[in-house]
């Protein structure tokens, strides 16, 4: 009894699609079952369900029951794996996008980047010529304005020069008026000292002092 009723089993598992098989030796079968945790634990309980001389119509309600439990919840399996399997290749397409895009991006930065390097070595070869000619112009700058103070002393001086010329000429040519206006040279002895003098000093100071040589001698 308890071997056709084993037999019954394998026929409804078989059935259920727990084990797939279009031919099957029934002892090899029991063997696979009574290994399993699960089919030992079932095959102990119909042994028990016989010995109390249980009707076998509830033992087959029982396998019915279970596997409407399993067609459930294989179905349940099925439609979640569908929904997860439809949401990881949409995940799996928007990854890919945003992949495609960032890569985009990244080429675009790196072009970037390649022209931003090239305009700061340009900007920075500008800026070293551009400090070069700023110290060329300040050593220019600065020769500019020693040899303007240069010049500006050689024009004092020749101006103090002129005007030292001027007044002695000035003096020399009153003088000279005054002898032909007939005043004596007995009388203006000491001015023609004082011109004379002042001639001289300009001669020497002068750096035209030879152009005074026609208007002076020495005894």
């Amino acid at each position: 009894m308890k071997v056709l009723l084993c037999l019954a089993l394998c026929g409804v598992l078989a059935f259920a699609g727990s084990i797939r098989r279009a031919e099957f030796d029934a002892h090899t079968v029991l063997s696979e079952i009574d290994q399993h945790p699960f089919g030992n634990a079932l095959v102990s309980l119909i042994a028990v369900h016989l010995s109390t001389n249980g009707p076998l119509e509830e033992i087959v309600v029982l396998l019915n029951q279970l596997r409407a439990g399993l067609t459930k919840s294989q179905e349940e399996d099925d439609e979640n794996n569908r929904t997860n399997q439809a949401s990881c290749e949409e995940n799996i397409r928007n990854f890919q996008n945003q992949i495609s895009t960032l890569t985009a991006q990244r080429n675009e930065n790196i072009k970037l980047r390649d022209i931003t390097q090239a305009s700061l070595n340009v900007a920075e070869k500008d800026l070293r010529e551009t400090i070069n000619a700023l110290n060329l112009n300040q050593q220019r700058l600065t020769q500019g304005q020693a040899q303007r103070d240069q010049e500006h002393n050689e024009y004092t001086n020749a101006l103090a020069e002129h005007q030292q010329g001027i007044k002695a000429l000035d003096g020399a040519i009153q003088l000279l008026n005054h002898l032909q206006s007939g005043t004596s040279f007995i009388q203006l002895k000491k001015r023609f000292e004082r011109v004379t003098a002042e001639l001289l000093e300009t001669q020497k100071n002068s750096r035209n002092g030879h152009l005074y040589s026609c208007l002076l001698y020495t005894s």
